[in-house]
């Protein structure tokens, strides 16, 4: 069940973008709130902070001038400082109540509850004094002395402002601490989301393009049977599909190509089959004795039949073999028995050319089709055999090692240039060296060689040399 199908390609970018920003934003967001509520807590701390100490500060001033008033009225008698002593405690009145308001502190608010009462009290007394003149002077004086209590309160407030600030301040820290953890919790948490997110739309987002690389791989590859499947946004699923229609065609035209090269070369096989025995009863003089100019027609006759039949043949094999058309009936093969049969065939080649051959084979047994596997080696030797010069070297080397087999076909002849090594298996290729011989290939040989090498579930490859080249056939060995 799928949840989810965008329309396009376009669309499913632009979705993995919206969905990988959000968490992102969302930190971002995140981490912008808690700043500002930081921040506003630090500032209402701050501004809190200064007015406390500030009023603190000015509650000791007034207390100081308070006190200052009142012996000045003990002393001068004065009603005017008596009226600036109540003007001060109006004053200190209303700081201590707007010092409580700011303030939820217990122990602070206990000393102000208490300095106001005592600064109060304090007045009262002054204030009755003077409708009693005949208390003594005395008396006047232990009223006074009770400043220094109120004023040692008052530095007491004071004392407890600056501490309490630095509480504030303290407690603002460990708030600061403990969003900035919060904030990389959840930080890490949202970025780990968004790197899930990546991955899952990085897994969108490939799969149905790899989908279409492995289709266009399998095309090159010339596999026409599997189908290609795209599954994906609907513009990828639509080119999935025309790729395995192209599929279907491509299968449908090397169905025909095959039959149309089979239809040809029968047709060539026929009016050759009777040039070649017109060729034949010539040569035996079945129709008359023949000059010696007339023999040497009939030979290049002969060999030429012979030559274009050969290449039809290669041509039949190599496009059988393309289609998987010819049946494998695998039995038990002994390799190096094999080797031994293809080098009895070119025996007569590499004597006339008076080539060292040298061949080391040992008893391996693979399951295999042993036409296609004699026809393999057999093409081998003879492009080392076409390539190498007179009285040149070639060798034959197996080795056996994890359950297969490898079979070095080695040559000190011109070698393959480096341009021409990813070439030389493709069909009807001749490379520069070839144009030099004397004896013209169809380009086929290696091509046939790595058709039946696949067939075996085997393969075939062109390793670097000093001189010459080397071809390894790797082949599994029989259970």
């Amino acid at each position: 069940m799928r949840f989810y199908r965008p329309h396009s390609f376009f669309a499913l970018l632009l979705t993995g973008f919206v969905f990988v920003s959000l968490p992102l934003l969302t930190a971002l967001y995140s981490s912008v709130q808690v700043m500002e509520d930081l921040v506003q807590q630090s500032a209402f701390a701050v501004y809190r902070s200064v007015d406390r100490v500030s009023n603190s500060r000015h509650l000791v001033e007034l207390l100081l001038d308070q006190e200052r008033k009142a012996r000045l009225y003990n002393v001068l008698g004065e009603p005017s400082q008596l009226d600036a002593v109540n003007q001060i405690h109006e004053q200190v009145a209303d700081i201590l109540e707007h010092f409580s308001m700011g303030s939820e502190d217990a122990d602070l608010l206990e000393q102000l509850e208490q300095l106001r009462a005592m600064e109060q009290y304090q007045v009262a007394v002054l204030n009755r004094m003077t409708s009693g003149p005949e208390l003594r002077k005395k008396e006047l004086e232990q009223v006074l002395a009770r400043y220094r209590d109120l004023n040692a309160l008052a530095l007491n407030v004071a004392q407890a402002s600056n501490q309490l600030m630095i509480s504030e301040v303290e407690a603002l820290k460990e708030k600061v601490r403990e969003n900035k953890q919060m904030l990389a919790w959840q930080t890490s948490g949202l970025i780990g989301f968004s790197l899930l997110l990546i991955a899952l739309f990085v897994v969108l987002i490939s799969k149905p393009v790899a989908q279409i690389d492995r289709g266009i791989e399998q095309l090159g590859d010339g596999d026409f049977q599997t189908p290609i499947h795209v599954s994906g946004p609907k513009d990828l699923e639509v080119l999935g599909q025309k790729l395995d229609w192209l599929r279907k065609r491509l299968a449908q035209l090397d169905r025909e190509k095959v039959k149309l090269v089979a239809h040809i070369s029968h047709e060539l096989k026929t009016p050759l089959s009777s040039i070649k025995e017109g060729a034949g009863l010539l040569k035996e003089e079945v129709v008359g004795a023949m000059n010696s100019r007339q023999q040497d027609v009939v030979r290049i006759l002969d060999k030429n039949c012979t030559k274009l039949q050969k290449l039809i043949e290669n041509i039949l094999d190599f496009n059988m073999a393309q289609a998987r058309k010819i049946p494998l009936e695998k039995k038990p093969v002994r390799l190096d028995a094999v080797i031994d049969e293809v080098v009895a065939d070119q025996r007569n080649s590499i004597i006339a050319r008076r080539i060292k051959l040298d061949v080391q084979v040992s008893k391996a047994v693979v399951s295999g089709d042993r036409t296609q596997l004699k026809t393999i080696f057999d093409n081998l030797l003879s492009n080392a055999i076409k390539f190498v010069a007179d009285e040149g070297e070639i060798s034959i080397r197996m080795h056996q090692e994890d359950r297969k087999v490898t079979v070095m076909v080695e040559d000190n002849g011109p070698g393959i240039r480096d341009q021409e090594r990813s070439r030389i298996f493709s069909p009807f290729y001749q490379g520069k060296s070839a144009k030099s011989t004397v004896v013209k290939g169809s380009g086929l040989g290696l091509a046939i060689a790595k058709e039946y090498v696949q067939n075996h579930g085997g393969s075939i490859r062109l390793l670097s040399s000093r001189q010459g080249a080397r071809f390894a056939v790797i082949l599994p060995l029989t259970s």
